[in-house]
């Protein structure tokens, strides 16, 4: 693929001052979020780039919800191609698939197009379940509102809006999107990985993770009206109705959602700020638009939902309210030198820091069989039942670790995680720095994992994350009084309500 490098420029060139925008990262640091890569775009060219160590430029990093605005890019594209139409009704586009299951569509499926689809408002009450059986869940539902008057977040209709893509083009939507916009607008394909259900083998519109640089050049993209260097890869008609309100969200229950406050274009959400639109995923990965300000900023982060109201107020207070100056600034070579500086020695702060002697962790070694209660360190997305609906994407199935292996060096803890299906190894330092490990999961985009550990008065702590995700699983090694090791494992969620899950285990030495 031929990747024309985007021309990176100081700050002061596109108008915005070097040290505002270092106050802006301070601030943005203080604030409680974890960032892991931001990229920001002024007139086309890169004024600011960072990583956060162990996060780097090139890595495919989870994008959750934002993966619905890849959905609807492929859906503006098959649009501006002839294979699609805003006003085609879904029961037209898989009336096989009904006909097959045996589903005679009601008088308000019947009503469902495109559009009400690409804009969240399906006319449905309750959100249906996705995965292998993805178009029997969503026809199956109940459509007891009458579509386009009521908007309801839809992860299910989003990946309808791809499987749609695929039956019309006759290709995957990832392979339709990389022929025709990726290869043309820089997209690096080996820093962009995008999950299958695993049996139906449709692109699932939660399933990407792709580079911060991936996203930024997604929005801007967007930002260009869908045009990319003189070529109009999507229609500019499609692309401003994308990104204008289509449906209001003021009935949504702000605190179940961070982004309901001014509504919803075509898979993605419209800002309060002037000419003002993001993709958006949870844990704060969001791509803003500002048309106003003639702006893109790219980030990738772990924030509860918390810390993404602060960060996102940092950064409207910055670089979205007011309107920027058009021209250059006096050059500034020390704000220069400065935000270069912070810049280069961005890291994530590391964990808690071994204290305990070494023969106290060595006598955790061993080999350890569960008996009693069930765990599994995958990394995942519950729901409020509790269903692992990242099981949709495994390798082999939803299973428990069967055994553990623990061996102690001197700087840190190798163990072994076997559930009978797949062995998961992982590195936890003792100096509670962050080292990526190559880790086979259930997950097969998801490969790295950092992890420390710890003693705590007798009891072993260790803490691990997939690098890709947001997601922190801490385990709590401890002896119980009849011998047996009990293991006490918290799990992230996506979202604030029931931040943790909760799940334990009982194991015996071997």
């Amino acid at each position: 693929m031929y990747k024309k490098e985007l021309e990176r420029i100081v700050p002061e060139k596109a108008g915005i001052s070097s040290g505002m925008l270092l106050q802006m990262l301070e601030e943005l640091e203080a604030c409680g979020t974890e960032m892991h890569g931001l990229m920001i775009v002024r007139h086309g060219k890169v004024i600011l780039e960072g990583w956060w160590k162990p996060y780097s430029s090139s890595l495919a990093h989870i994008c959750h919800s934002m993966g619905k605005s890849y959905v609807g890019t492929a859906v503006g594209l098959a649009c501006t191609q002839g294979y699609l139409n805003v006003q085609d009704h879904m029961t037209d586009i898989f009336a096989e698939e009904l006909k097959e299951l045996g589903i005679l569509p009601s008088e308000n499926m019947n009503k469902l197009t495109v559009e009400h689809v690409l804009m969240m408002a399906n006319g449905m009450s309750v959100h249906p379940p996705s995965g292998e059986n993805l178009i029997a869940n969503y026809f199956g539902s109940e459509f007891d509102h009458e579509p386009g008057t009521r908007f309801l977040y839809n992860t299910t209709g989003s990946c309808m809006l791809g499987a749609a893509v695929a039956k019309k083009t006759g290709k995957s939507v990832r392979k339709y999107l990389t022929d025709e916009i990726f290869n043309k607008i820089g997209i690096e394909s080996d820093k962009l990985e995008w999950m299958t259900f695993h049996k139906n083998h449709i692109h699932a519109a939660p399933g990407v993770a792709s580079s911060t640089e991936n996203n930024l050049r997604l929005g801007m993209l967007y930002l260009q009206n869908g045009e990319w260097e003189g070529e109009q890869l999507i229609s500019r008609e499609w692309m401003q109705r994308a990104t204008t309100r289509r449906i209001r969200t003021d009935q949504v229950n702000r605190e179940s959602h961070l982004d309901s406050r001014e509504g919803y274009g075509y898979q993605l959400w419209i800002c309060p700020e002037k000419d003002t639109f993001k993709f958006s995923g949870g844990h704060g990965q969001d791509v803003l638009m500002s048309r106003y300000n003639d702006l893109v900023i790219s980030i990738n982060q772990s924030a509860n939902d918390q810390d993404s109201k602060a960060e996102n107020e940092i950064i409207s207070r910055y670089l979205l309210r007011e309107k920027l100056p058009e021209g250059p600034l006096p050059e500034d070579e020390e704000g220069q030198r400065m935000l270069r500086q912070y810049l280069l020695s961005r890291e994530i702060r590391g964990h808690r820091k071994n204290t305990a002697d070494q023969d106290a962790l060595r006598s955790w070694n061993g080999i350890y069989r569960v008996t009693g209660g069930a765990f599994h360190i995958n990394t995942e997305l519950r729901p409020m039942d509790d269903k692992n609906v990242y099981t949709d994407f495994y390798d082999h199935e939803d299973v428990n670790v069967k055994e553990i292996s623990i061996s102690v060096g001197d700087q840190m803890l190798e163990i072994i995680f076997d559930d009978d299906t797949c062995r998961s190894r992982i590195e936890a330092y003792l100096d509670g720095k962050l080292r990526p490990v190559y880790t086979k999961g259930a997950i097969p985009v998801y490969t790295q994992t950092v992890s420390t550990a710890y003693m705590e008065r007798e009891d072993l702590i260790v803490e691990t994350k997939f690098l890709q995700t947001c997601f922190w699983t801490k385990l709590v090694f401890h002896r119980a009084e009849n011998g047996n090791i009990h293991i006490g494992v918290s799990k992230e969620r996506l979202h604030e309500d029931r931040p943790y899950i909760m799940m334990e285990a009982e194991c015996t030495a071997i």
